[in-house]
């Protein structure tokens, strides 16, 4: 079932259009009721340009699923860019409509195996097409391949196969491309390399029917008789045999192409497959060689984990990290980039023959490709991550009374630092996972905490993430996405914290906590610090709120933030009561930390 689950396992989502390229039911020709419709070939359902007007497709495709508005234009302007392009434009104009690399595989295996129940032989039906809103780009997709490898078709079918009728775009349009019709044969050739290769098909159909000799001899509802059966596996073998001598016969197929014999990525300092960090320029070698010689070799790169490529021209002249000029050594380098990005490469060698007969490292090209991420830089920063709870089940509440997990970030220096725009992180692929919102401040030499919890809602001091008691690593980093200090944790203990000691400089360890306190033990117990009480009245406040404090050690900061994180409050206090003034506060929710105690005050005048 090519539905949204299919989709959602080979695609970055499901979101996009789904188009079953046969027609609806009940319509001529369809699956249901109706009767036969025209002939083969016709292309009605073959992707050629019908019109402008979206309810000329209506009849030939069928829409199975959508999360797009207005699916059918996007079907109707890649009919148009496919068929009303002038092929010397088609490079540039095609791919921002069409995956044109998955659409030269999805061509090369139909062709490959004969398969007569699909696009290359029907023109018309029997395929589907996905638009991708990821990147605006329709892929054909193979479906209903229950008609292949029929020996009979071993030796008829070229790998330019029906190429020259003019219903077929994605054939006769495409190919007509000299690079486009390279790459095609490059993937049929990975393709009879890879999946035809009689000492590795041979023993795993023998392995197939293994598996299921038993299971066929006792199926009372089957269609062919056990005697029937036996020989097919025999036809299969003979099937890969033939089709595969008969291809590798073809001119265009044998024609050599380049051999890869090693590819490696380094970052400035030559690390081999070391990312890069921010800002700086890694760079990518490949040795390769070929009977007719190299024309030109090129450095495919993407950034972001979808989307098309850019090339870049690869040298062997000895001034572009390649050894020495004409060693059969290629170089290139690849433009720097922001901590964080995604990066996509892949090496195309093109032979210097008449064809410009080409092959890829890896072979898969554009969909099986080399990858890296690049890395923030570090810098040191005052502020710290001082101390963190990622098993939290009865040491201390957030303000809506959960016992949440929490982060503890200290300022080791003497002036307040505007934390706005900084961002926390638990994941490496996703470093501005939760961006610290605008306002918040630290203040010198104090504490701010923020609860790992994804319950935003709560408020500007809660995180869309949680803390893994298993283990994991925690960044903080500054708006240039550089790190500014980070944490990797093992397994934790519930209720434990895991506190740098001495506090804001040593090393982690795990002890009893110290939520929003010095890590330090000078005289006063952990269990101390814990041992605090908080009542405040009244609440809502319109003019002014007694807090009433209490901690059984030495005095502990009692403070009040807007939402916004603006410090309203800002004293230590221990047995004590206090009252403070609201008239010139803003209306609305205010969050008080009293040591470990978390509440919310509402300011309503």
């Amino acid at each position: 079932q090519l539905n949204k689950d299919f989709l959602d396992e080979w695609f970055f989502s499901n979101d996009g259009a789904n188009f079953r390229a046969d027609r609806p039911d009940g319509t001529p020709g369809g699956p249901g009721p109706g009767g036969p419709g025209p002939g083969w070939g016709d292309g009605t359902a073959g992707m050629n340009y019908l019109g402008a007007d979206t309810t000329l497709y209506k009849t030939y495709y069928t829409l199975k699923s959508s999360d797009v508005d207005n699916p059918w234009d996007y079907l109707v302007a890649t009919c148009n860019a496919l068929n009303n392009t002038p092929v010397a434009q088609l490079p540039e104009v095609l791919p921002n409509y069409l995956d044109i690399d998955r659409t030269l595989w999805f061509l090369a295996s139909e062709i490959a195996f004969t398969d007569d129940d699909s696009y290359v032989y029907k023109g018309k039906m029997d395929y589907y097409l996905y638009y991708e809103p990821e990147t605006g780009r329709m892929t054909p997709i193979e479906y209903d391949g229950n008609s292949v490898m029929a020996l009979s078709r071993a030796t008829s079918w070229g790998p330019f196969y029906n190429e020259t009728k003019v219903n077929y775009p994605l054939l006769n349009k495409i190919l007509a491309v000299p690079m486009w019709r390279q790459r095609y044969l490059a993937h049929l050739r990975t393709i009879i390399a890879d999946e035809m290769n009689p000492a590795v098909c041979n023993p795993m159909l023998d392995n197939y029917k293994l598996m299921i000799d038993s299971l066929v001899q006792a199926d009372p509802k089957k269609m062919t008789s056990y005697t029937q059966f036996n020989p097919e596996v025999q036809a299969l073998k003979n099937f890969i045999n033939t089709r595969r001598n008969y291809l590798l016969s073809n001119p265009d197929l044998s024609r050599p192409a380049p051999q890869f014999q090693s590819l490696t990525c380094y970052n400035p300092a030559g690390a081999p497959w070391v990312a890069p960090v921010a800002g700086e320029s890694p760079y990518v070698t490949a040795s390769v060689s070929s009977v007719a010689g190299i024309f030109r070799m090129n450095l495919f790169y993407a950034t972001g984990l979808t989307g098309n490529f850019t090339p870049v021209q690869m040298f062997d002249d000895g001034q572009h990290h390649d050894g020495a000029a004409g060693d059969g050594l290629y170089g290139a380098g690849l433009p720097p980039q922001t901590a964080g990005t995604w990066v996509r490469y892949y090496v195309e060698a093109v032979a210097d023959n008449p064809a410009r007969a080409v092959r890829y490292m890896p072979a898969g090209a554009e969909h099986d490709v080399f990858v890296y991420q690049v890395q923030p830089q570090v810098v040191n920063g005052p502020v710290v991550i001082n101390e963190l709870m990622a098993a939290n089940s009865v040491t201390v509440t957030d303000e809506t009374g959960d016992y949440d997990d929490w982060i503890e970030l200290y300022n080791t220096s003497n002036q307040p630092v505007n934390l706005g725009g900084y961002y926390l992180s638990d994941n490496p692929a996703n470093l501005a996972k939760y961006e610290i919102p605008a306002g918040i401040t630290i203040p010198a030499n104090g504490y701010l905490i923020f609860w790992a919890d994804e319950d935003g809602v709560d408020g500007p001091f809660h995180c869309n993430f949680k803390l893994s008691a298993a283990g994991e690593v925690l960044m903080l980093l500054n708006p240039a996405l550089q790190i500014v200090d980070s944490v990797s944790f093992g397994p934790q203990q519930d209720d434990k914290g895991y506190a740098r000691v001495p506090n804001g400089t040593g090393p982690f360890q795990i002890q009893t906590p110290t939520f929003n306190a010095s890590n330090n033990v000078t005289g006063v117990t952990q269990a101390d610090v814990l041992q605090a009480d908080l009542r405040m009245y009244p609440n809502p406040a319109a003019a002014e709120v007694w807090f009433e404090t209490a901690s059984v050690a030495a005095p502990l900061p009692l403070i009040v933030r807007s939402v916004d994180g603006r410090v309203m409050l800002e004293i230590f206090a221990g047995s004590d009561r206090v009252r403070v003034s609201v008239r010139q506060w803003p209306n609305g929710l205010y969050v008080v930390q009293y040591g470990p105690l978390v509440r919310k005050l509402v300011v309503q005048k």
